[in-house]
This record gives structure tokens, sequence and C-alpha cells, in this order.
């Protein structure tokens, strides 16, 4: 039994469907995974349809973002078979320098560094930010040749050794997409209008 059927069977056994009590998530699977409408929804909760989609748009509920995560999240098979492609495209040793300086850009270089280098103090000169550049991007090629090799045992080895030595003491790591994925919902808005 689906939600949509669930809070329906509540409803005729004389519940009152609060309106305000559903949740992002039972809002998107009703929207998304059960394929209700904004109208369908209201009238289950008896509620103006505005109200439905005022608070779908609040929580970014659309059939846009829905196909988005799909691709991102790697949810359906048609998805996997593209993400499987990707991979087999990107890990490839003739990229290592292009994915080393990209993840040396978006992971240091386009930072806080940039802003230390920036300064007008001066703290890093030209010098510094080369010697540091050409040092991640050394490092990143080196972590992303074993795992295009799937050496699995160096790699593993390098992780927990340098964590277990250096890092195990520093704040918990917050993935940060760095604004990729408004990039791609740009991208996908700018192609959908030529179409």
């Amino acid at each position: 039994m689906g939600l949509f059927e669930e809070l329906s069977e509540r409803k005729s056994t004389g519940e009152i469907l609060c309106f305000d009590d559903l949740t992002s998530e039972e809002l998107r699977q009703l929207y998304i995974d059960e394929e209700k409408t904004d109208r369908i929804i209201a009238e289950l909760f008896e509620v103006k349809q505005s109200k439905i989609t005022s608070k779908r748009r609040k929580y970014g509920i659309t059939i846009r973002n829905s196909i988005i995560d799909d691709f991102l999240l790697v949810k359906s098979p048609k998805a996997k078979e593209m993400n499987a492609l990707a991979k087999s495209q990107i890990l490839d040793m003739k990229n290592i320098n292009m994915i080393a300086k990209a993840i040396t850009h978006f992971a240091f270089r386009n930072g806080p560094i940039e802003d230390m280098h920036a300064h007008p103090n001066n703290q890093l000169s030209d010098s510094d930010m080369k010697t540091l550049n050409k040092f991640m991007v050394n490092r990143i090629a080196y972590i992303f040749t074993l795992i295009i090799e799937e050496r699995w045992i160096e790699f593993d080895l390098l992780i927990r050794n340098t964590d277990w030595m250096y890092g195990h003491g520093w704040d918990e790591a917050e993935p940060d997409d760095g604004g990729t994925r408004k990039l791609i919902e740009m991208l996908m808005k700018s192609n959908t209008k030529r179409i």
C-alpha cells in the first residue's frame, strides 16, 4: 500500500489529515513516487491546490529536480548504465592530468587559498602558489592512479595510515559540491529551452 492509499484509508475512518504535518519526504513520495497531482493531494488534505504547489516549490519538489536526482543519485537502470559509461570514460590513465588539475582547482585553488594569494598583503607569492599547485596536482594524480589501476591495497594503506598519523583529530568531513548541482540544473534548464 502506498502513502496515498494509507492516508486515504485513514481519512475514510474519520481522521482529519493536517496539511501542516505533511513532511517534505511525504510530499515528495506522493508527487514524485506515487505520481499524484497537486489537485489530488489538495483534495486529500482539503486545502487549495496552490498550497500544495507552494509547499512543493519551497522544498524543491519538481519533476526536473526528480530527473536530476535520478541521474545524480543513480537510481534508475538508465542512470546506472550512464553512470557506468561515465566511469569507464573518465577513469582512464590518459585523463590523469585533467583529473588532477581539475580536482586541485575544485578542492584547493578555488577556495580560501586563492583569497590568501589575492589578498593585498600578498600572503602567498606567485612562486608559493606555483609550488603549492604543483604539489597538489602531483599528489592527486598519484591518488587517482591508484584508483584507476585498482591498487586498493596501496590506496587503503595510504588512506588509513595518513588518517591515523595526521587527520583523525580534524573536524568531520562535510561533502560540499561547490555549486555543481546548481550548474547541472542551469544546464538542464538551458537545454530544455532549446528543445
